[in-house]
């Protein structure tokens, strides 16, 4: 089984708070700005990718109501 590359949206997140919420003194207070700028910009991707995906899509027959009558035969 081939092992999965990338990290989802959720462990990235899950990773940035626990730099976030650090207190044994390890991390900078830049630092934790940094993760919470990132943990945000993550937010916001996600709730664009669940727009999109609730986002009906026209289906093929509803394509064709925007087409022409057909021309009379002989034209």
């Amino acid at each position: 089984m081939r092992t999965k590359r990338h990290l989802t949206i959720d462990e990235k997140r899950d990773w940035l708070a626990g730099i976030f919420r650090d207190e044994s003194g390890g991390v900078s207070q830049a630092d934790k700005f940094k993760a919470m700028a990132e943990d945000t910009r993550l937010a916001l991707l996600e709730s664009e990718n669940k727009k999109k995906s609730t986002t009906p899509k026209p289906s093929p027959v509803d394509l064709l109501d925007f087409l022409p009558p057909p021309l009379p035969p002989g034209e």
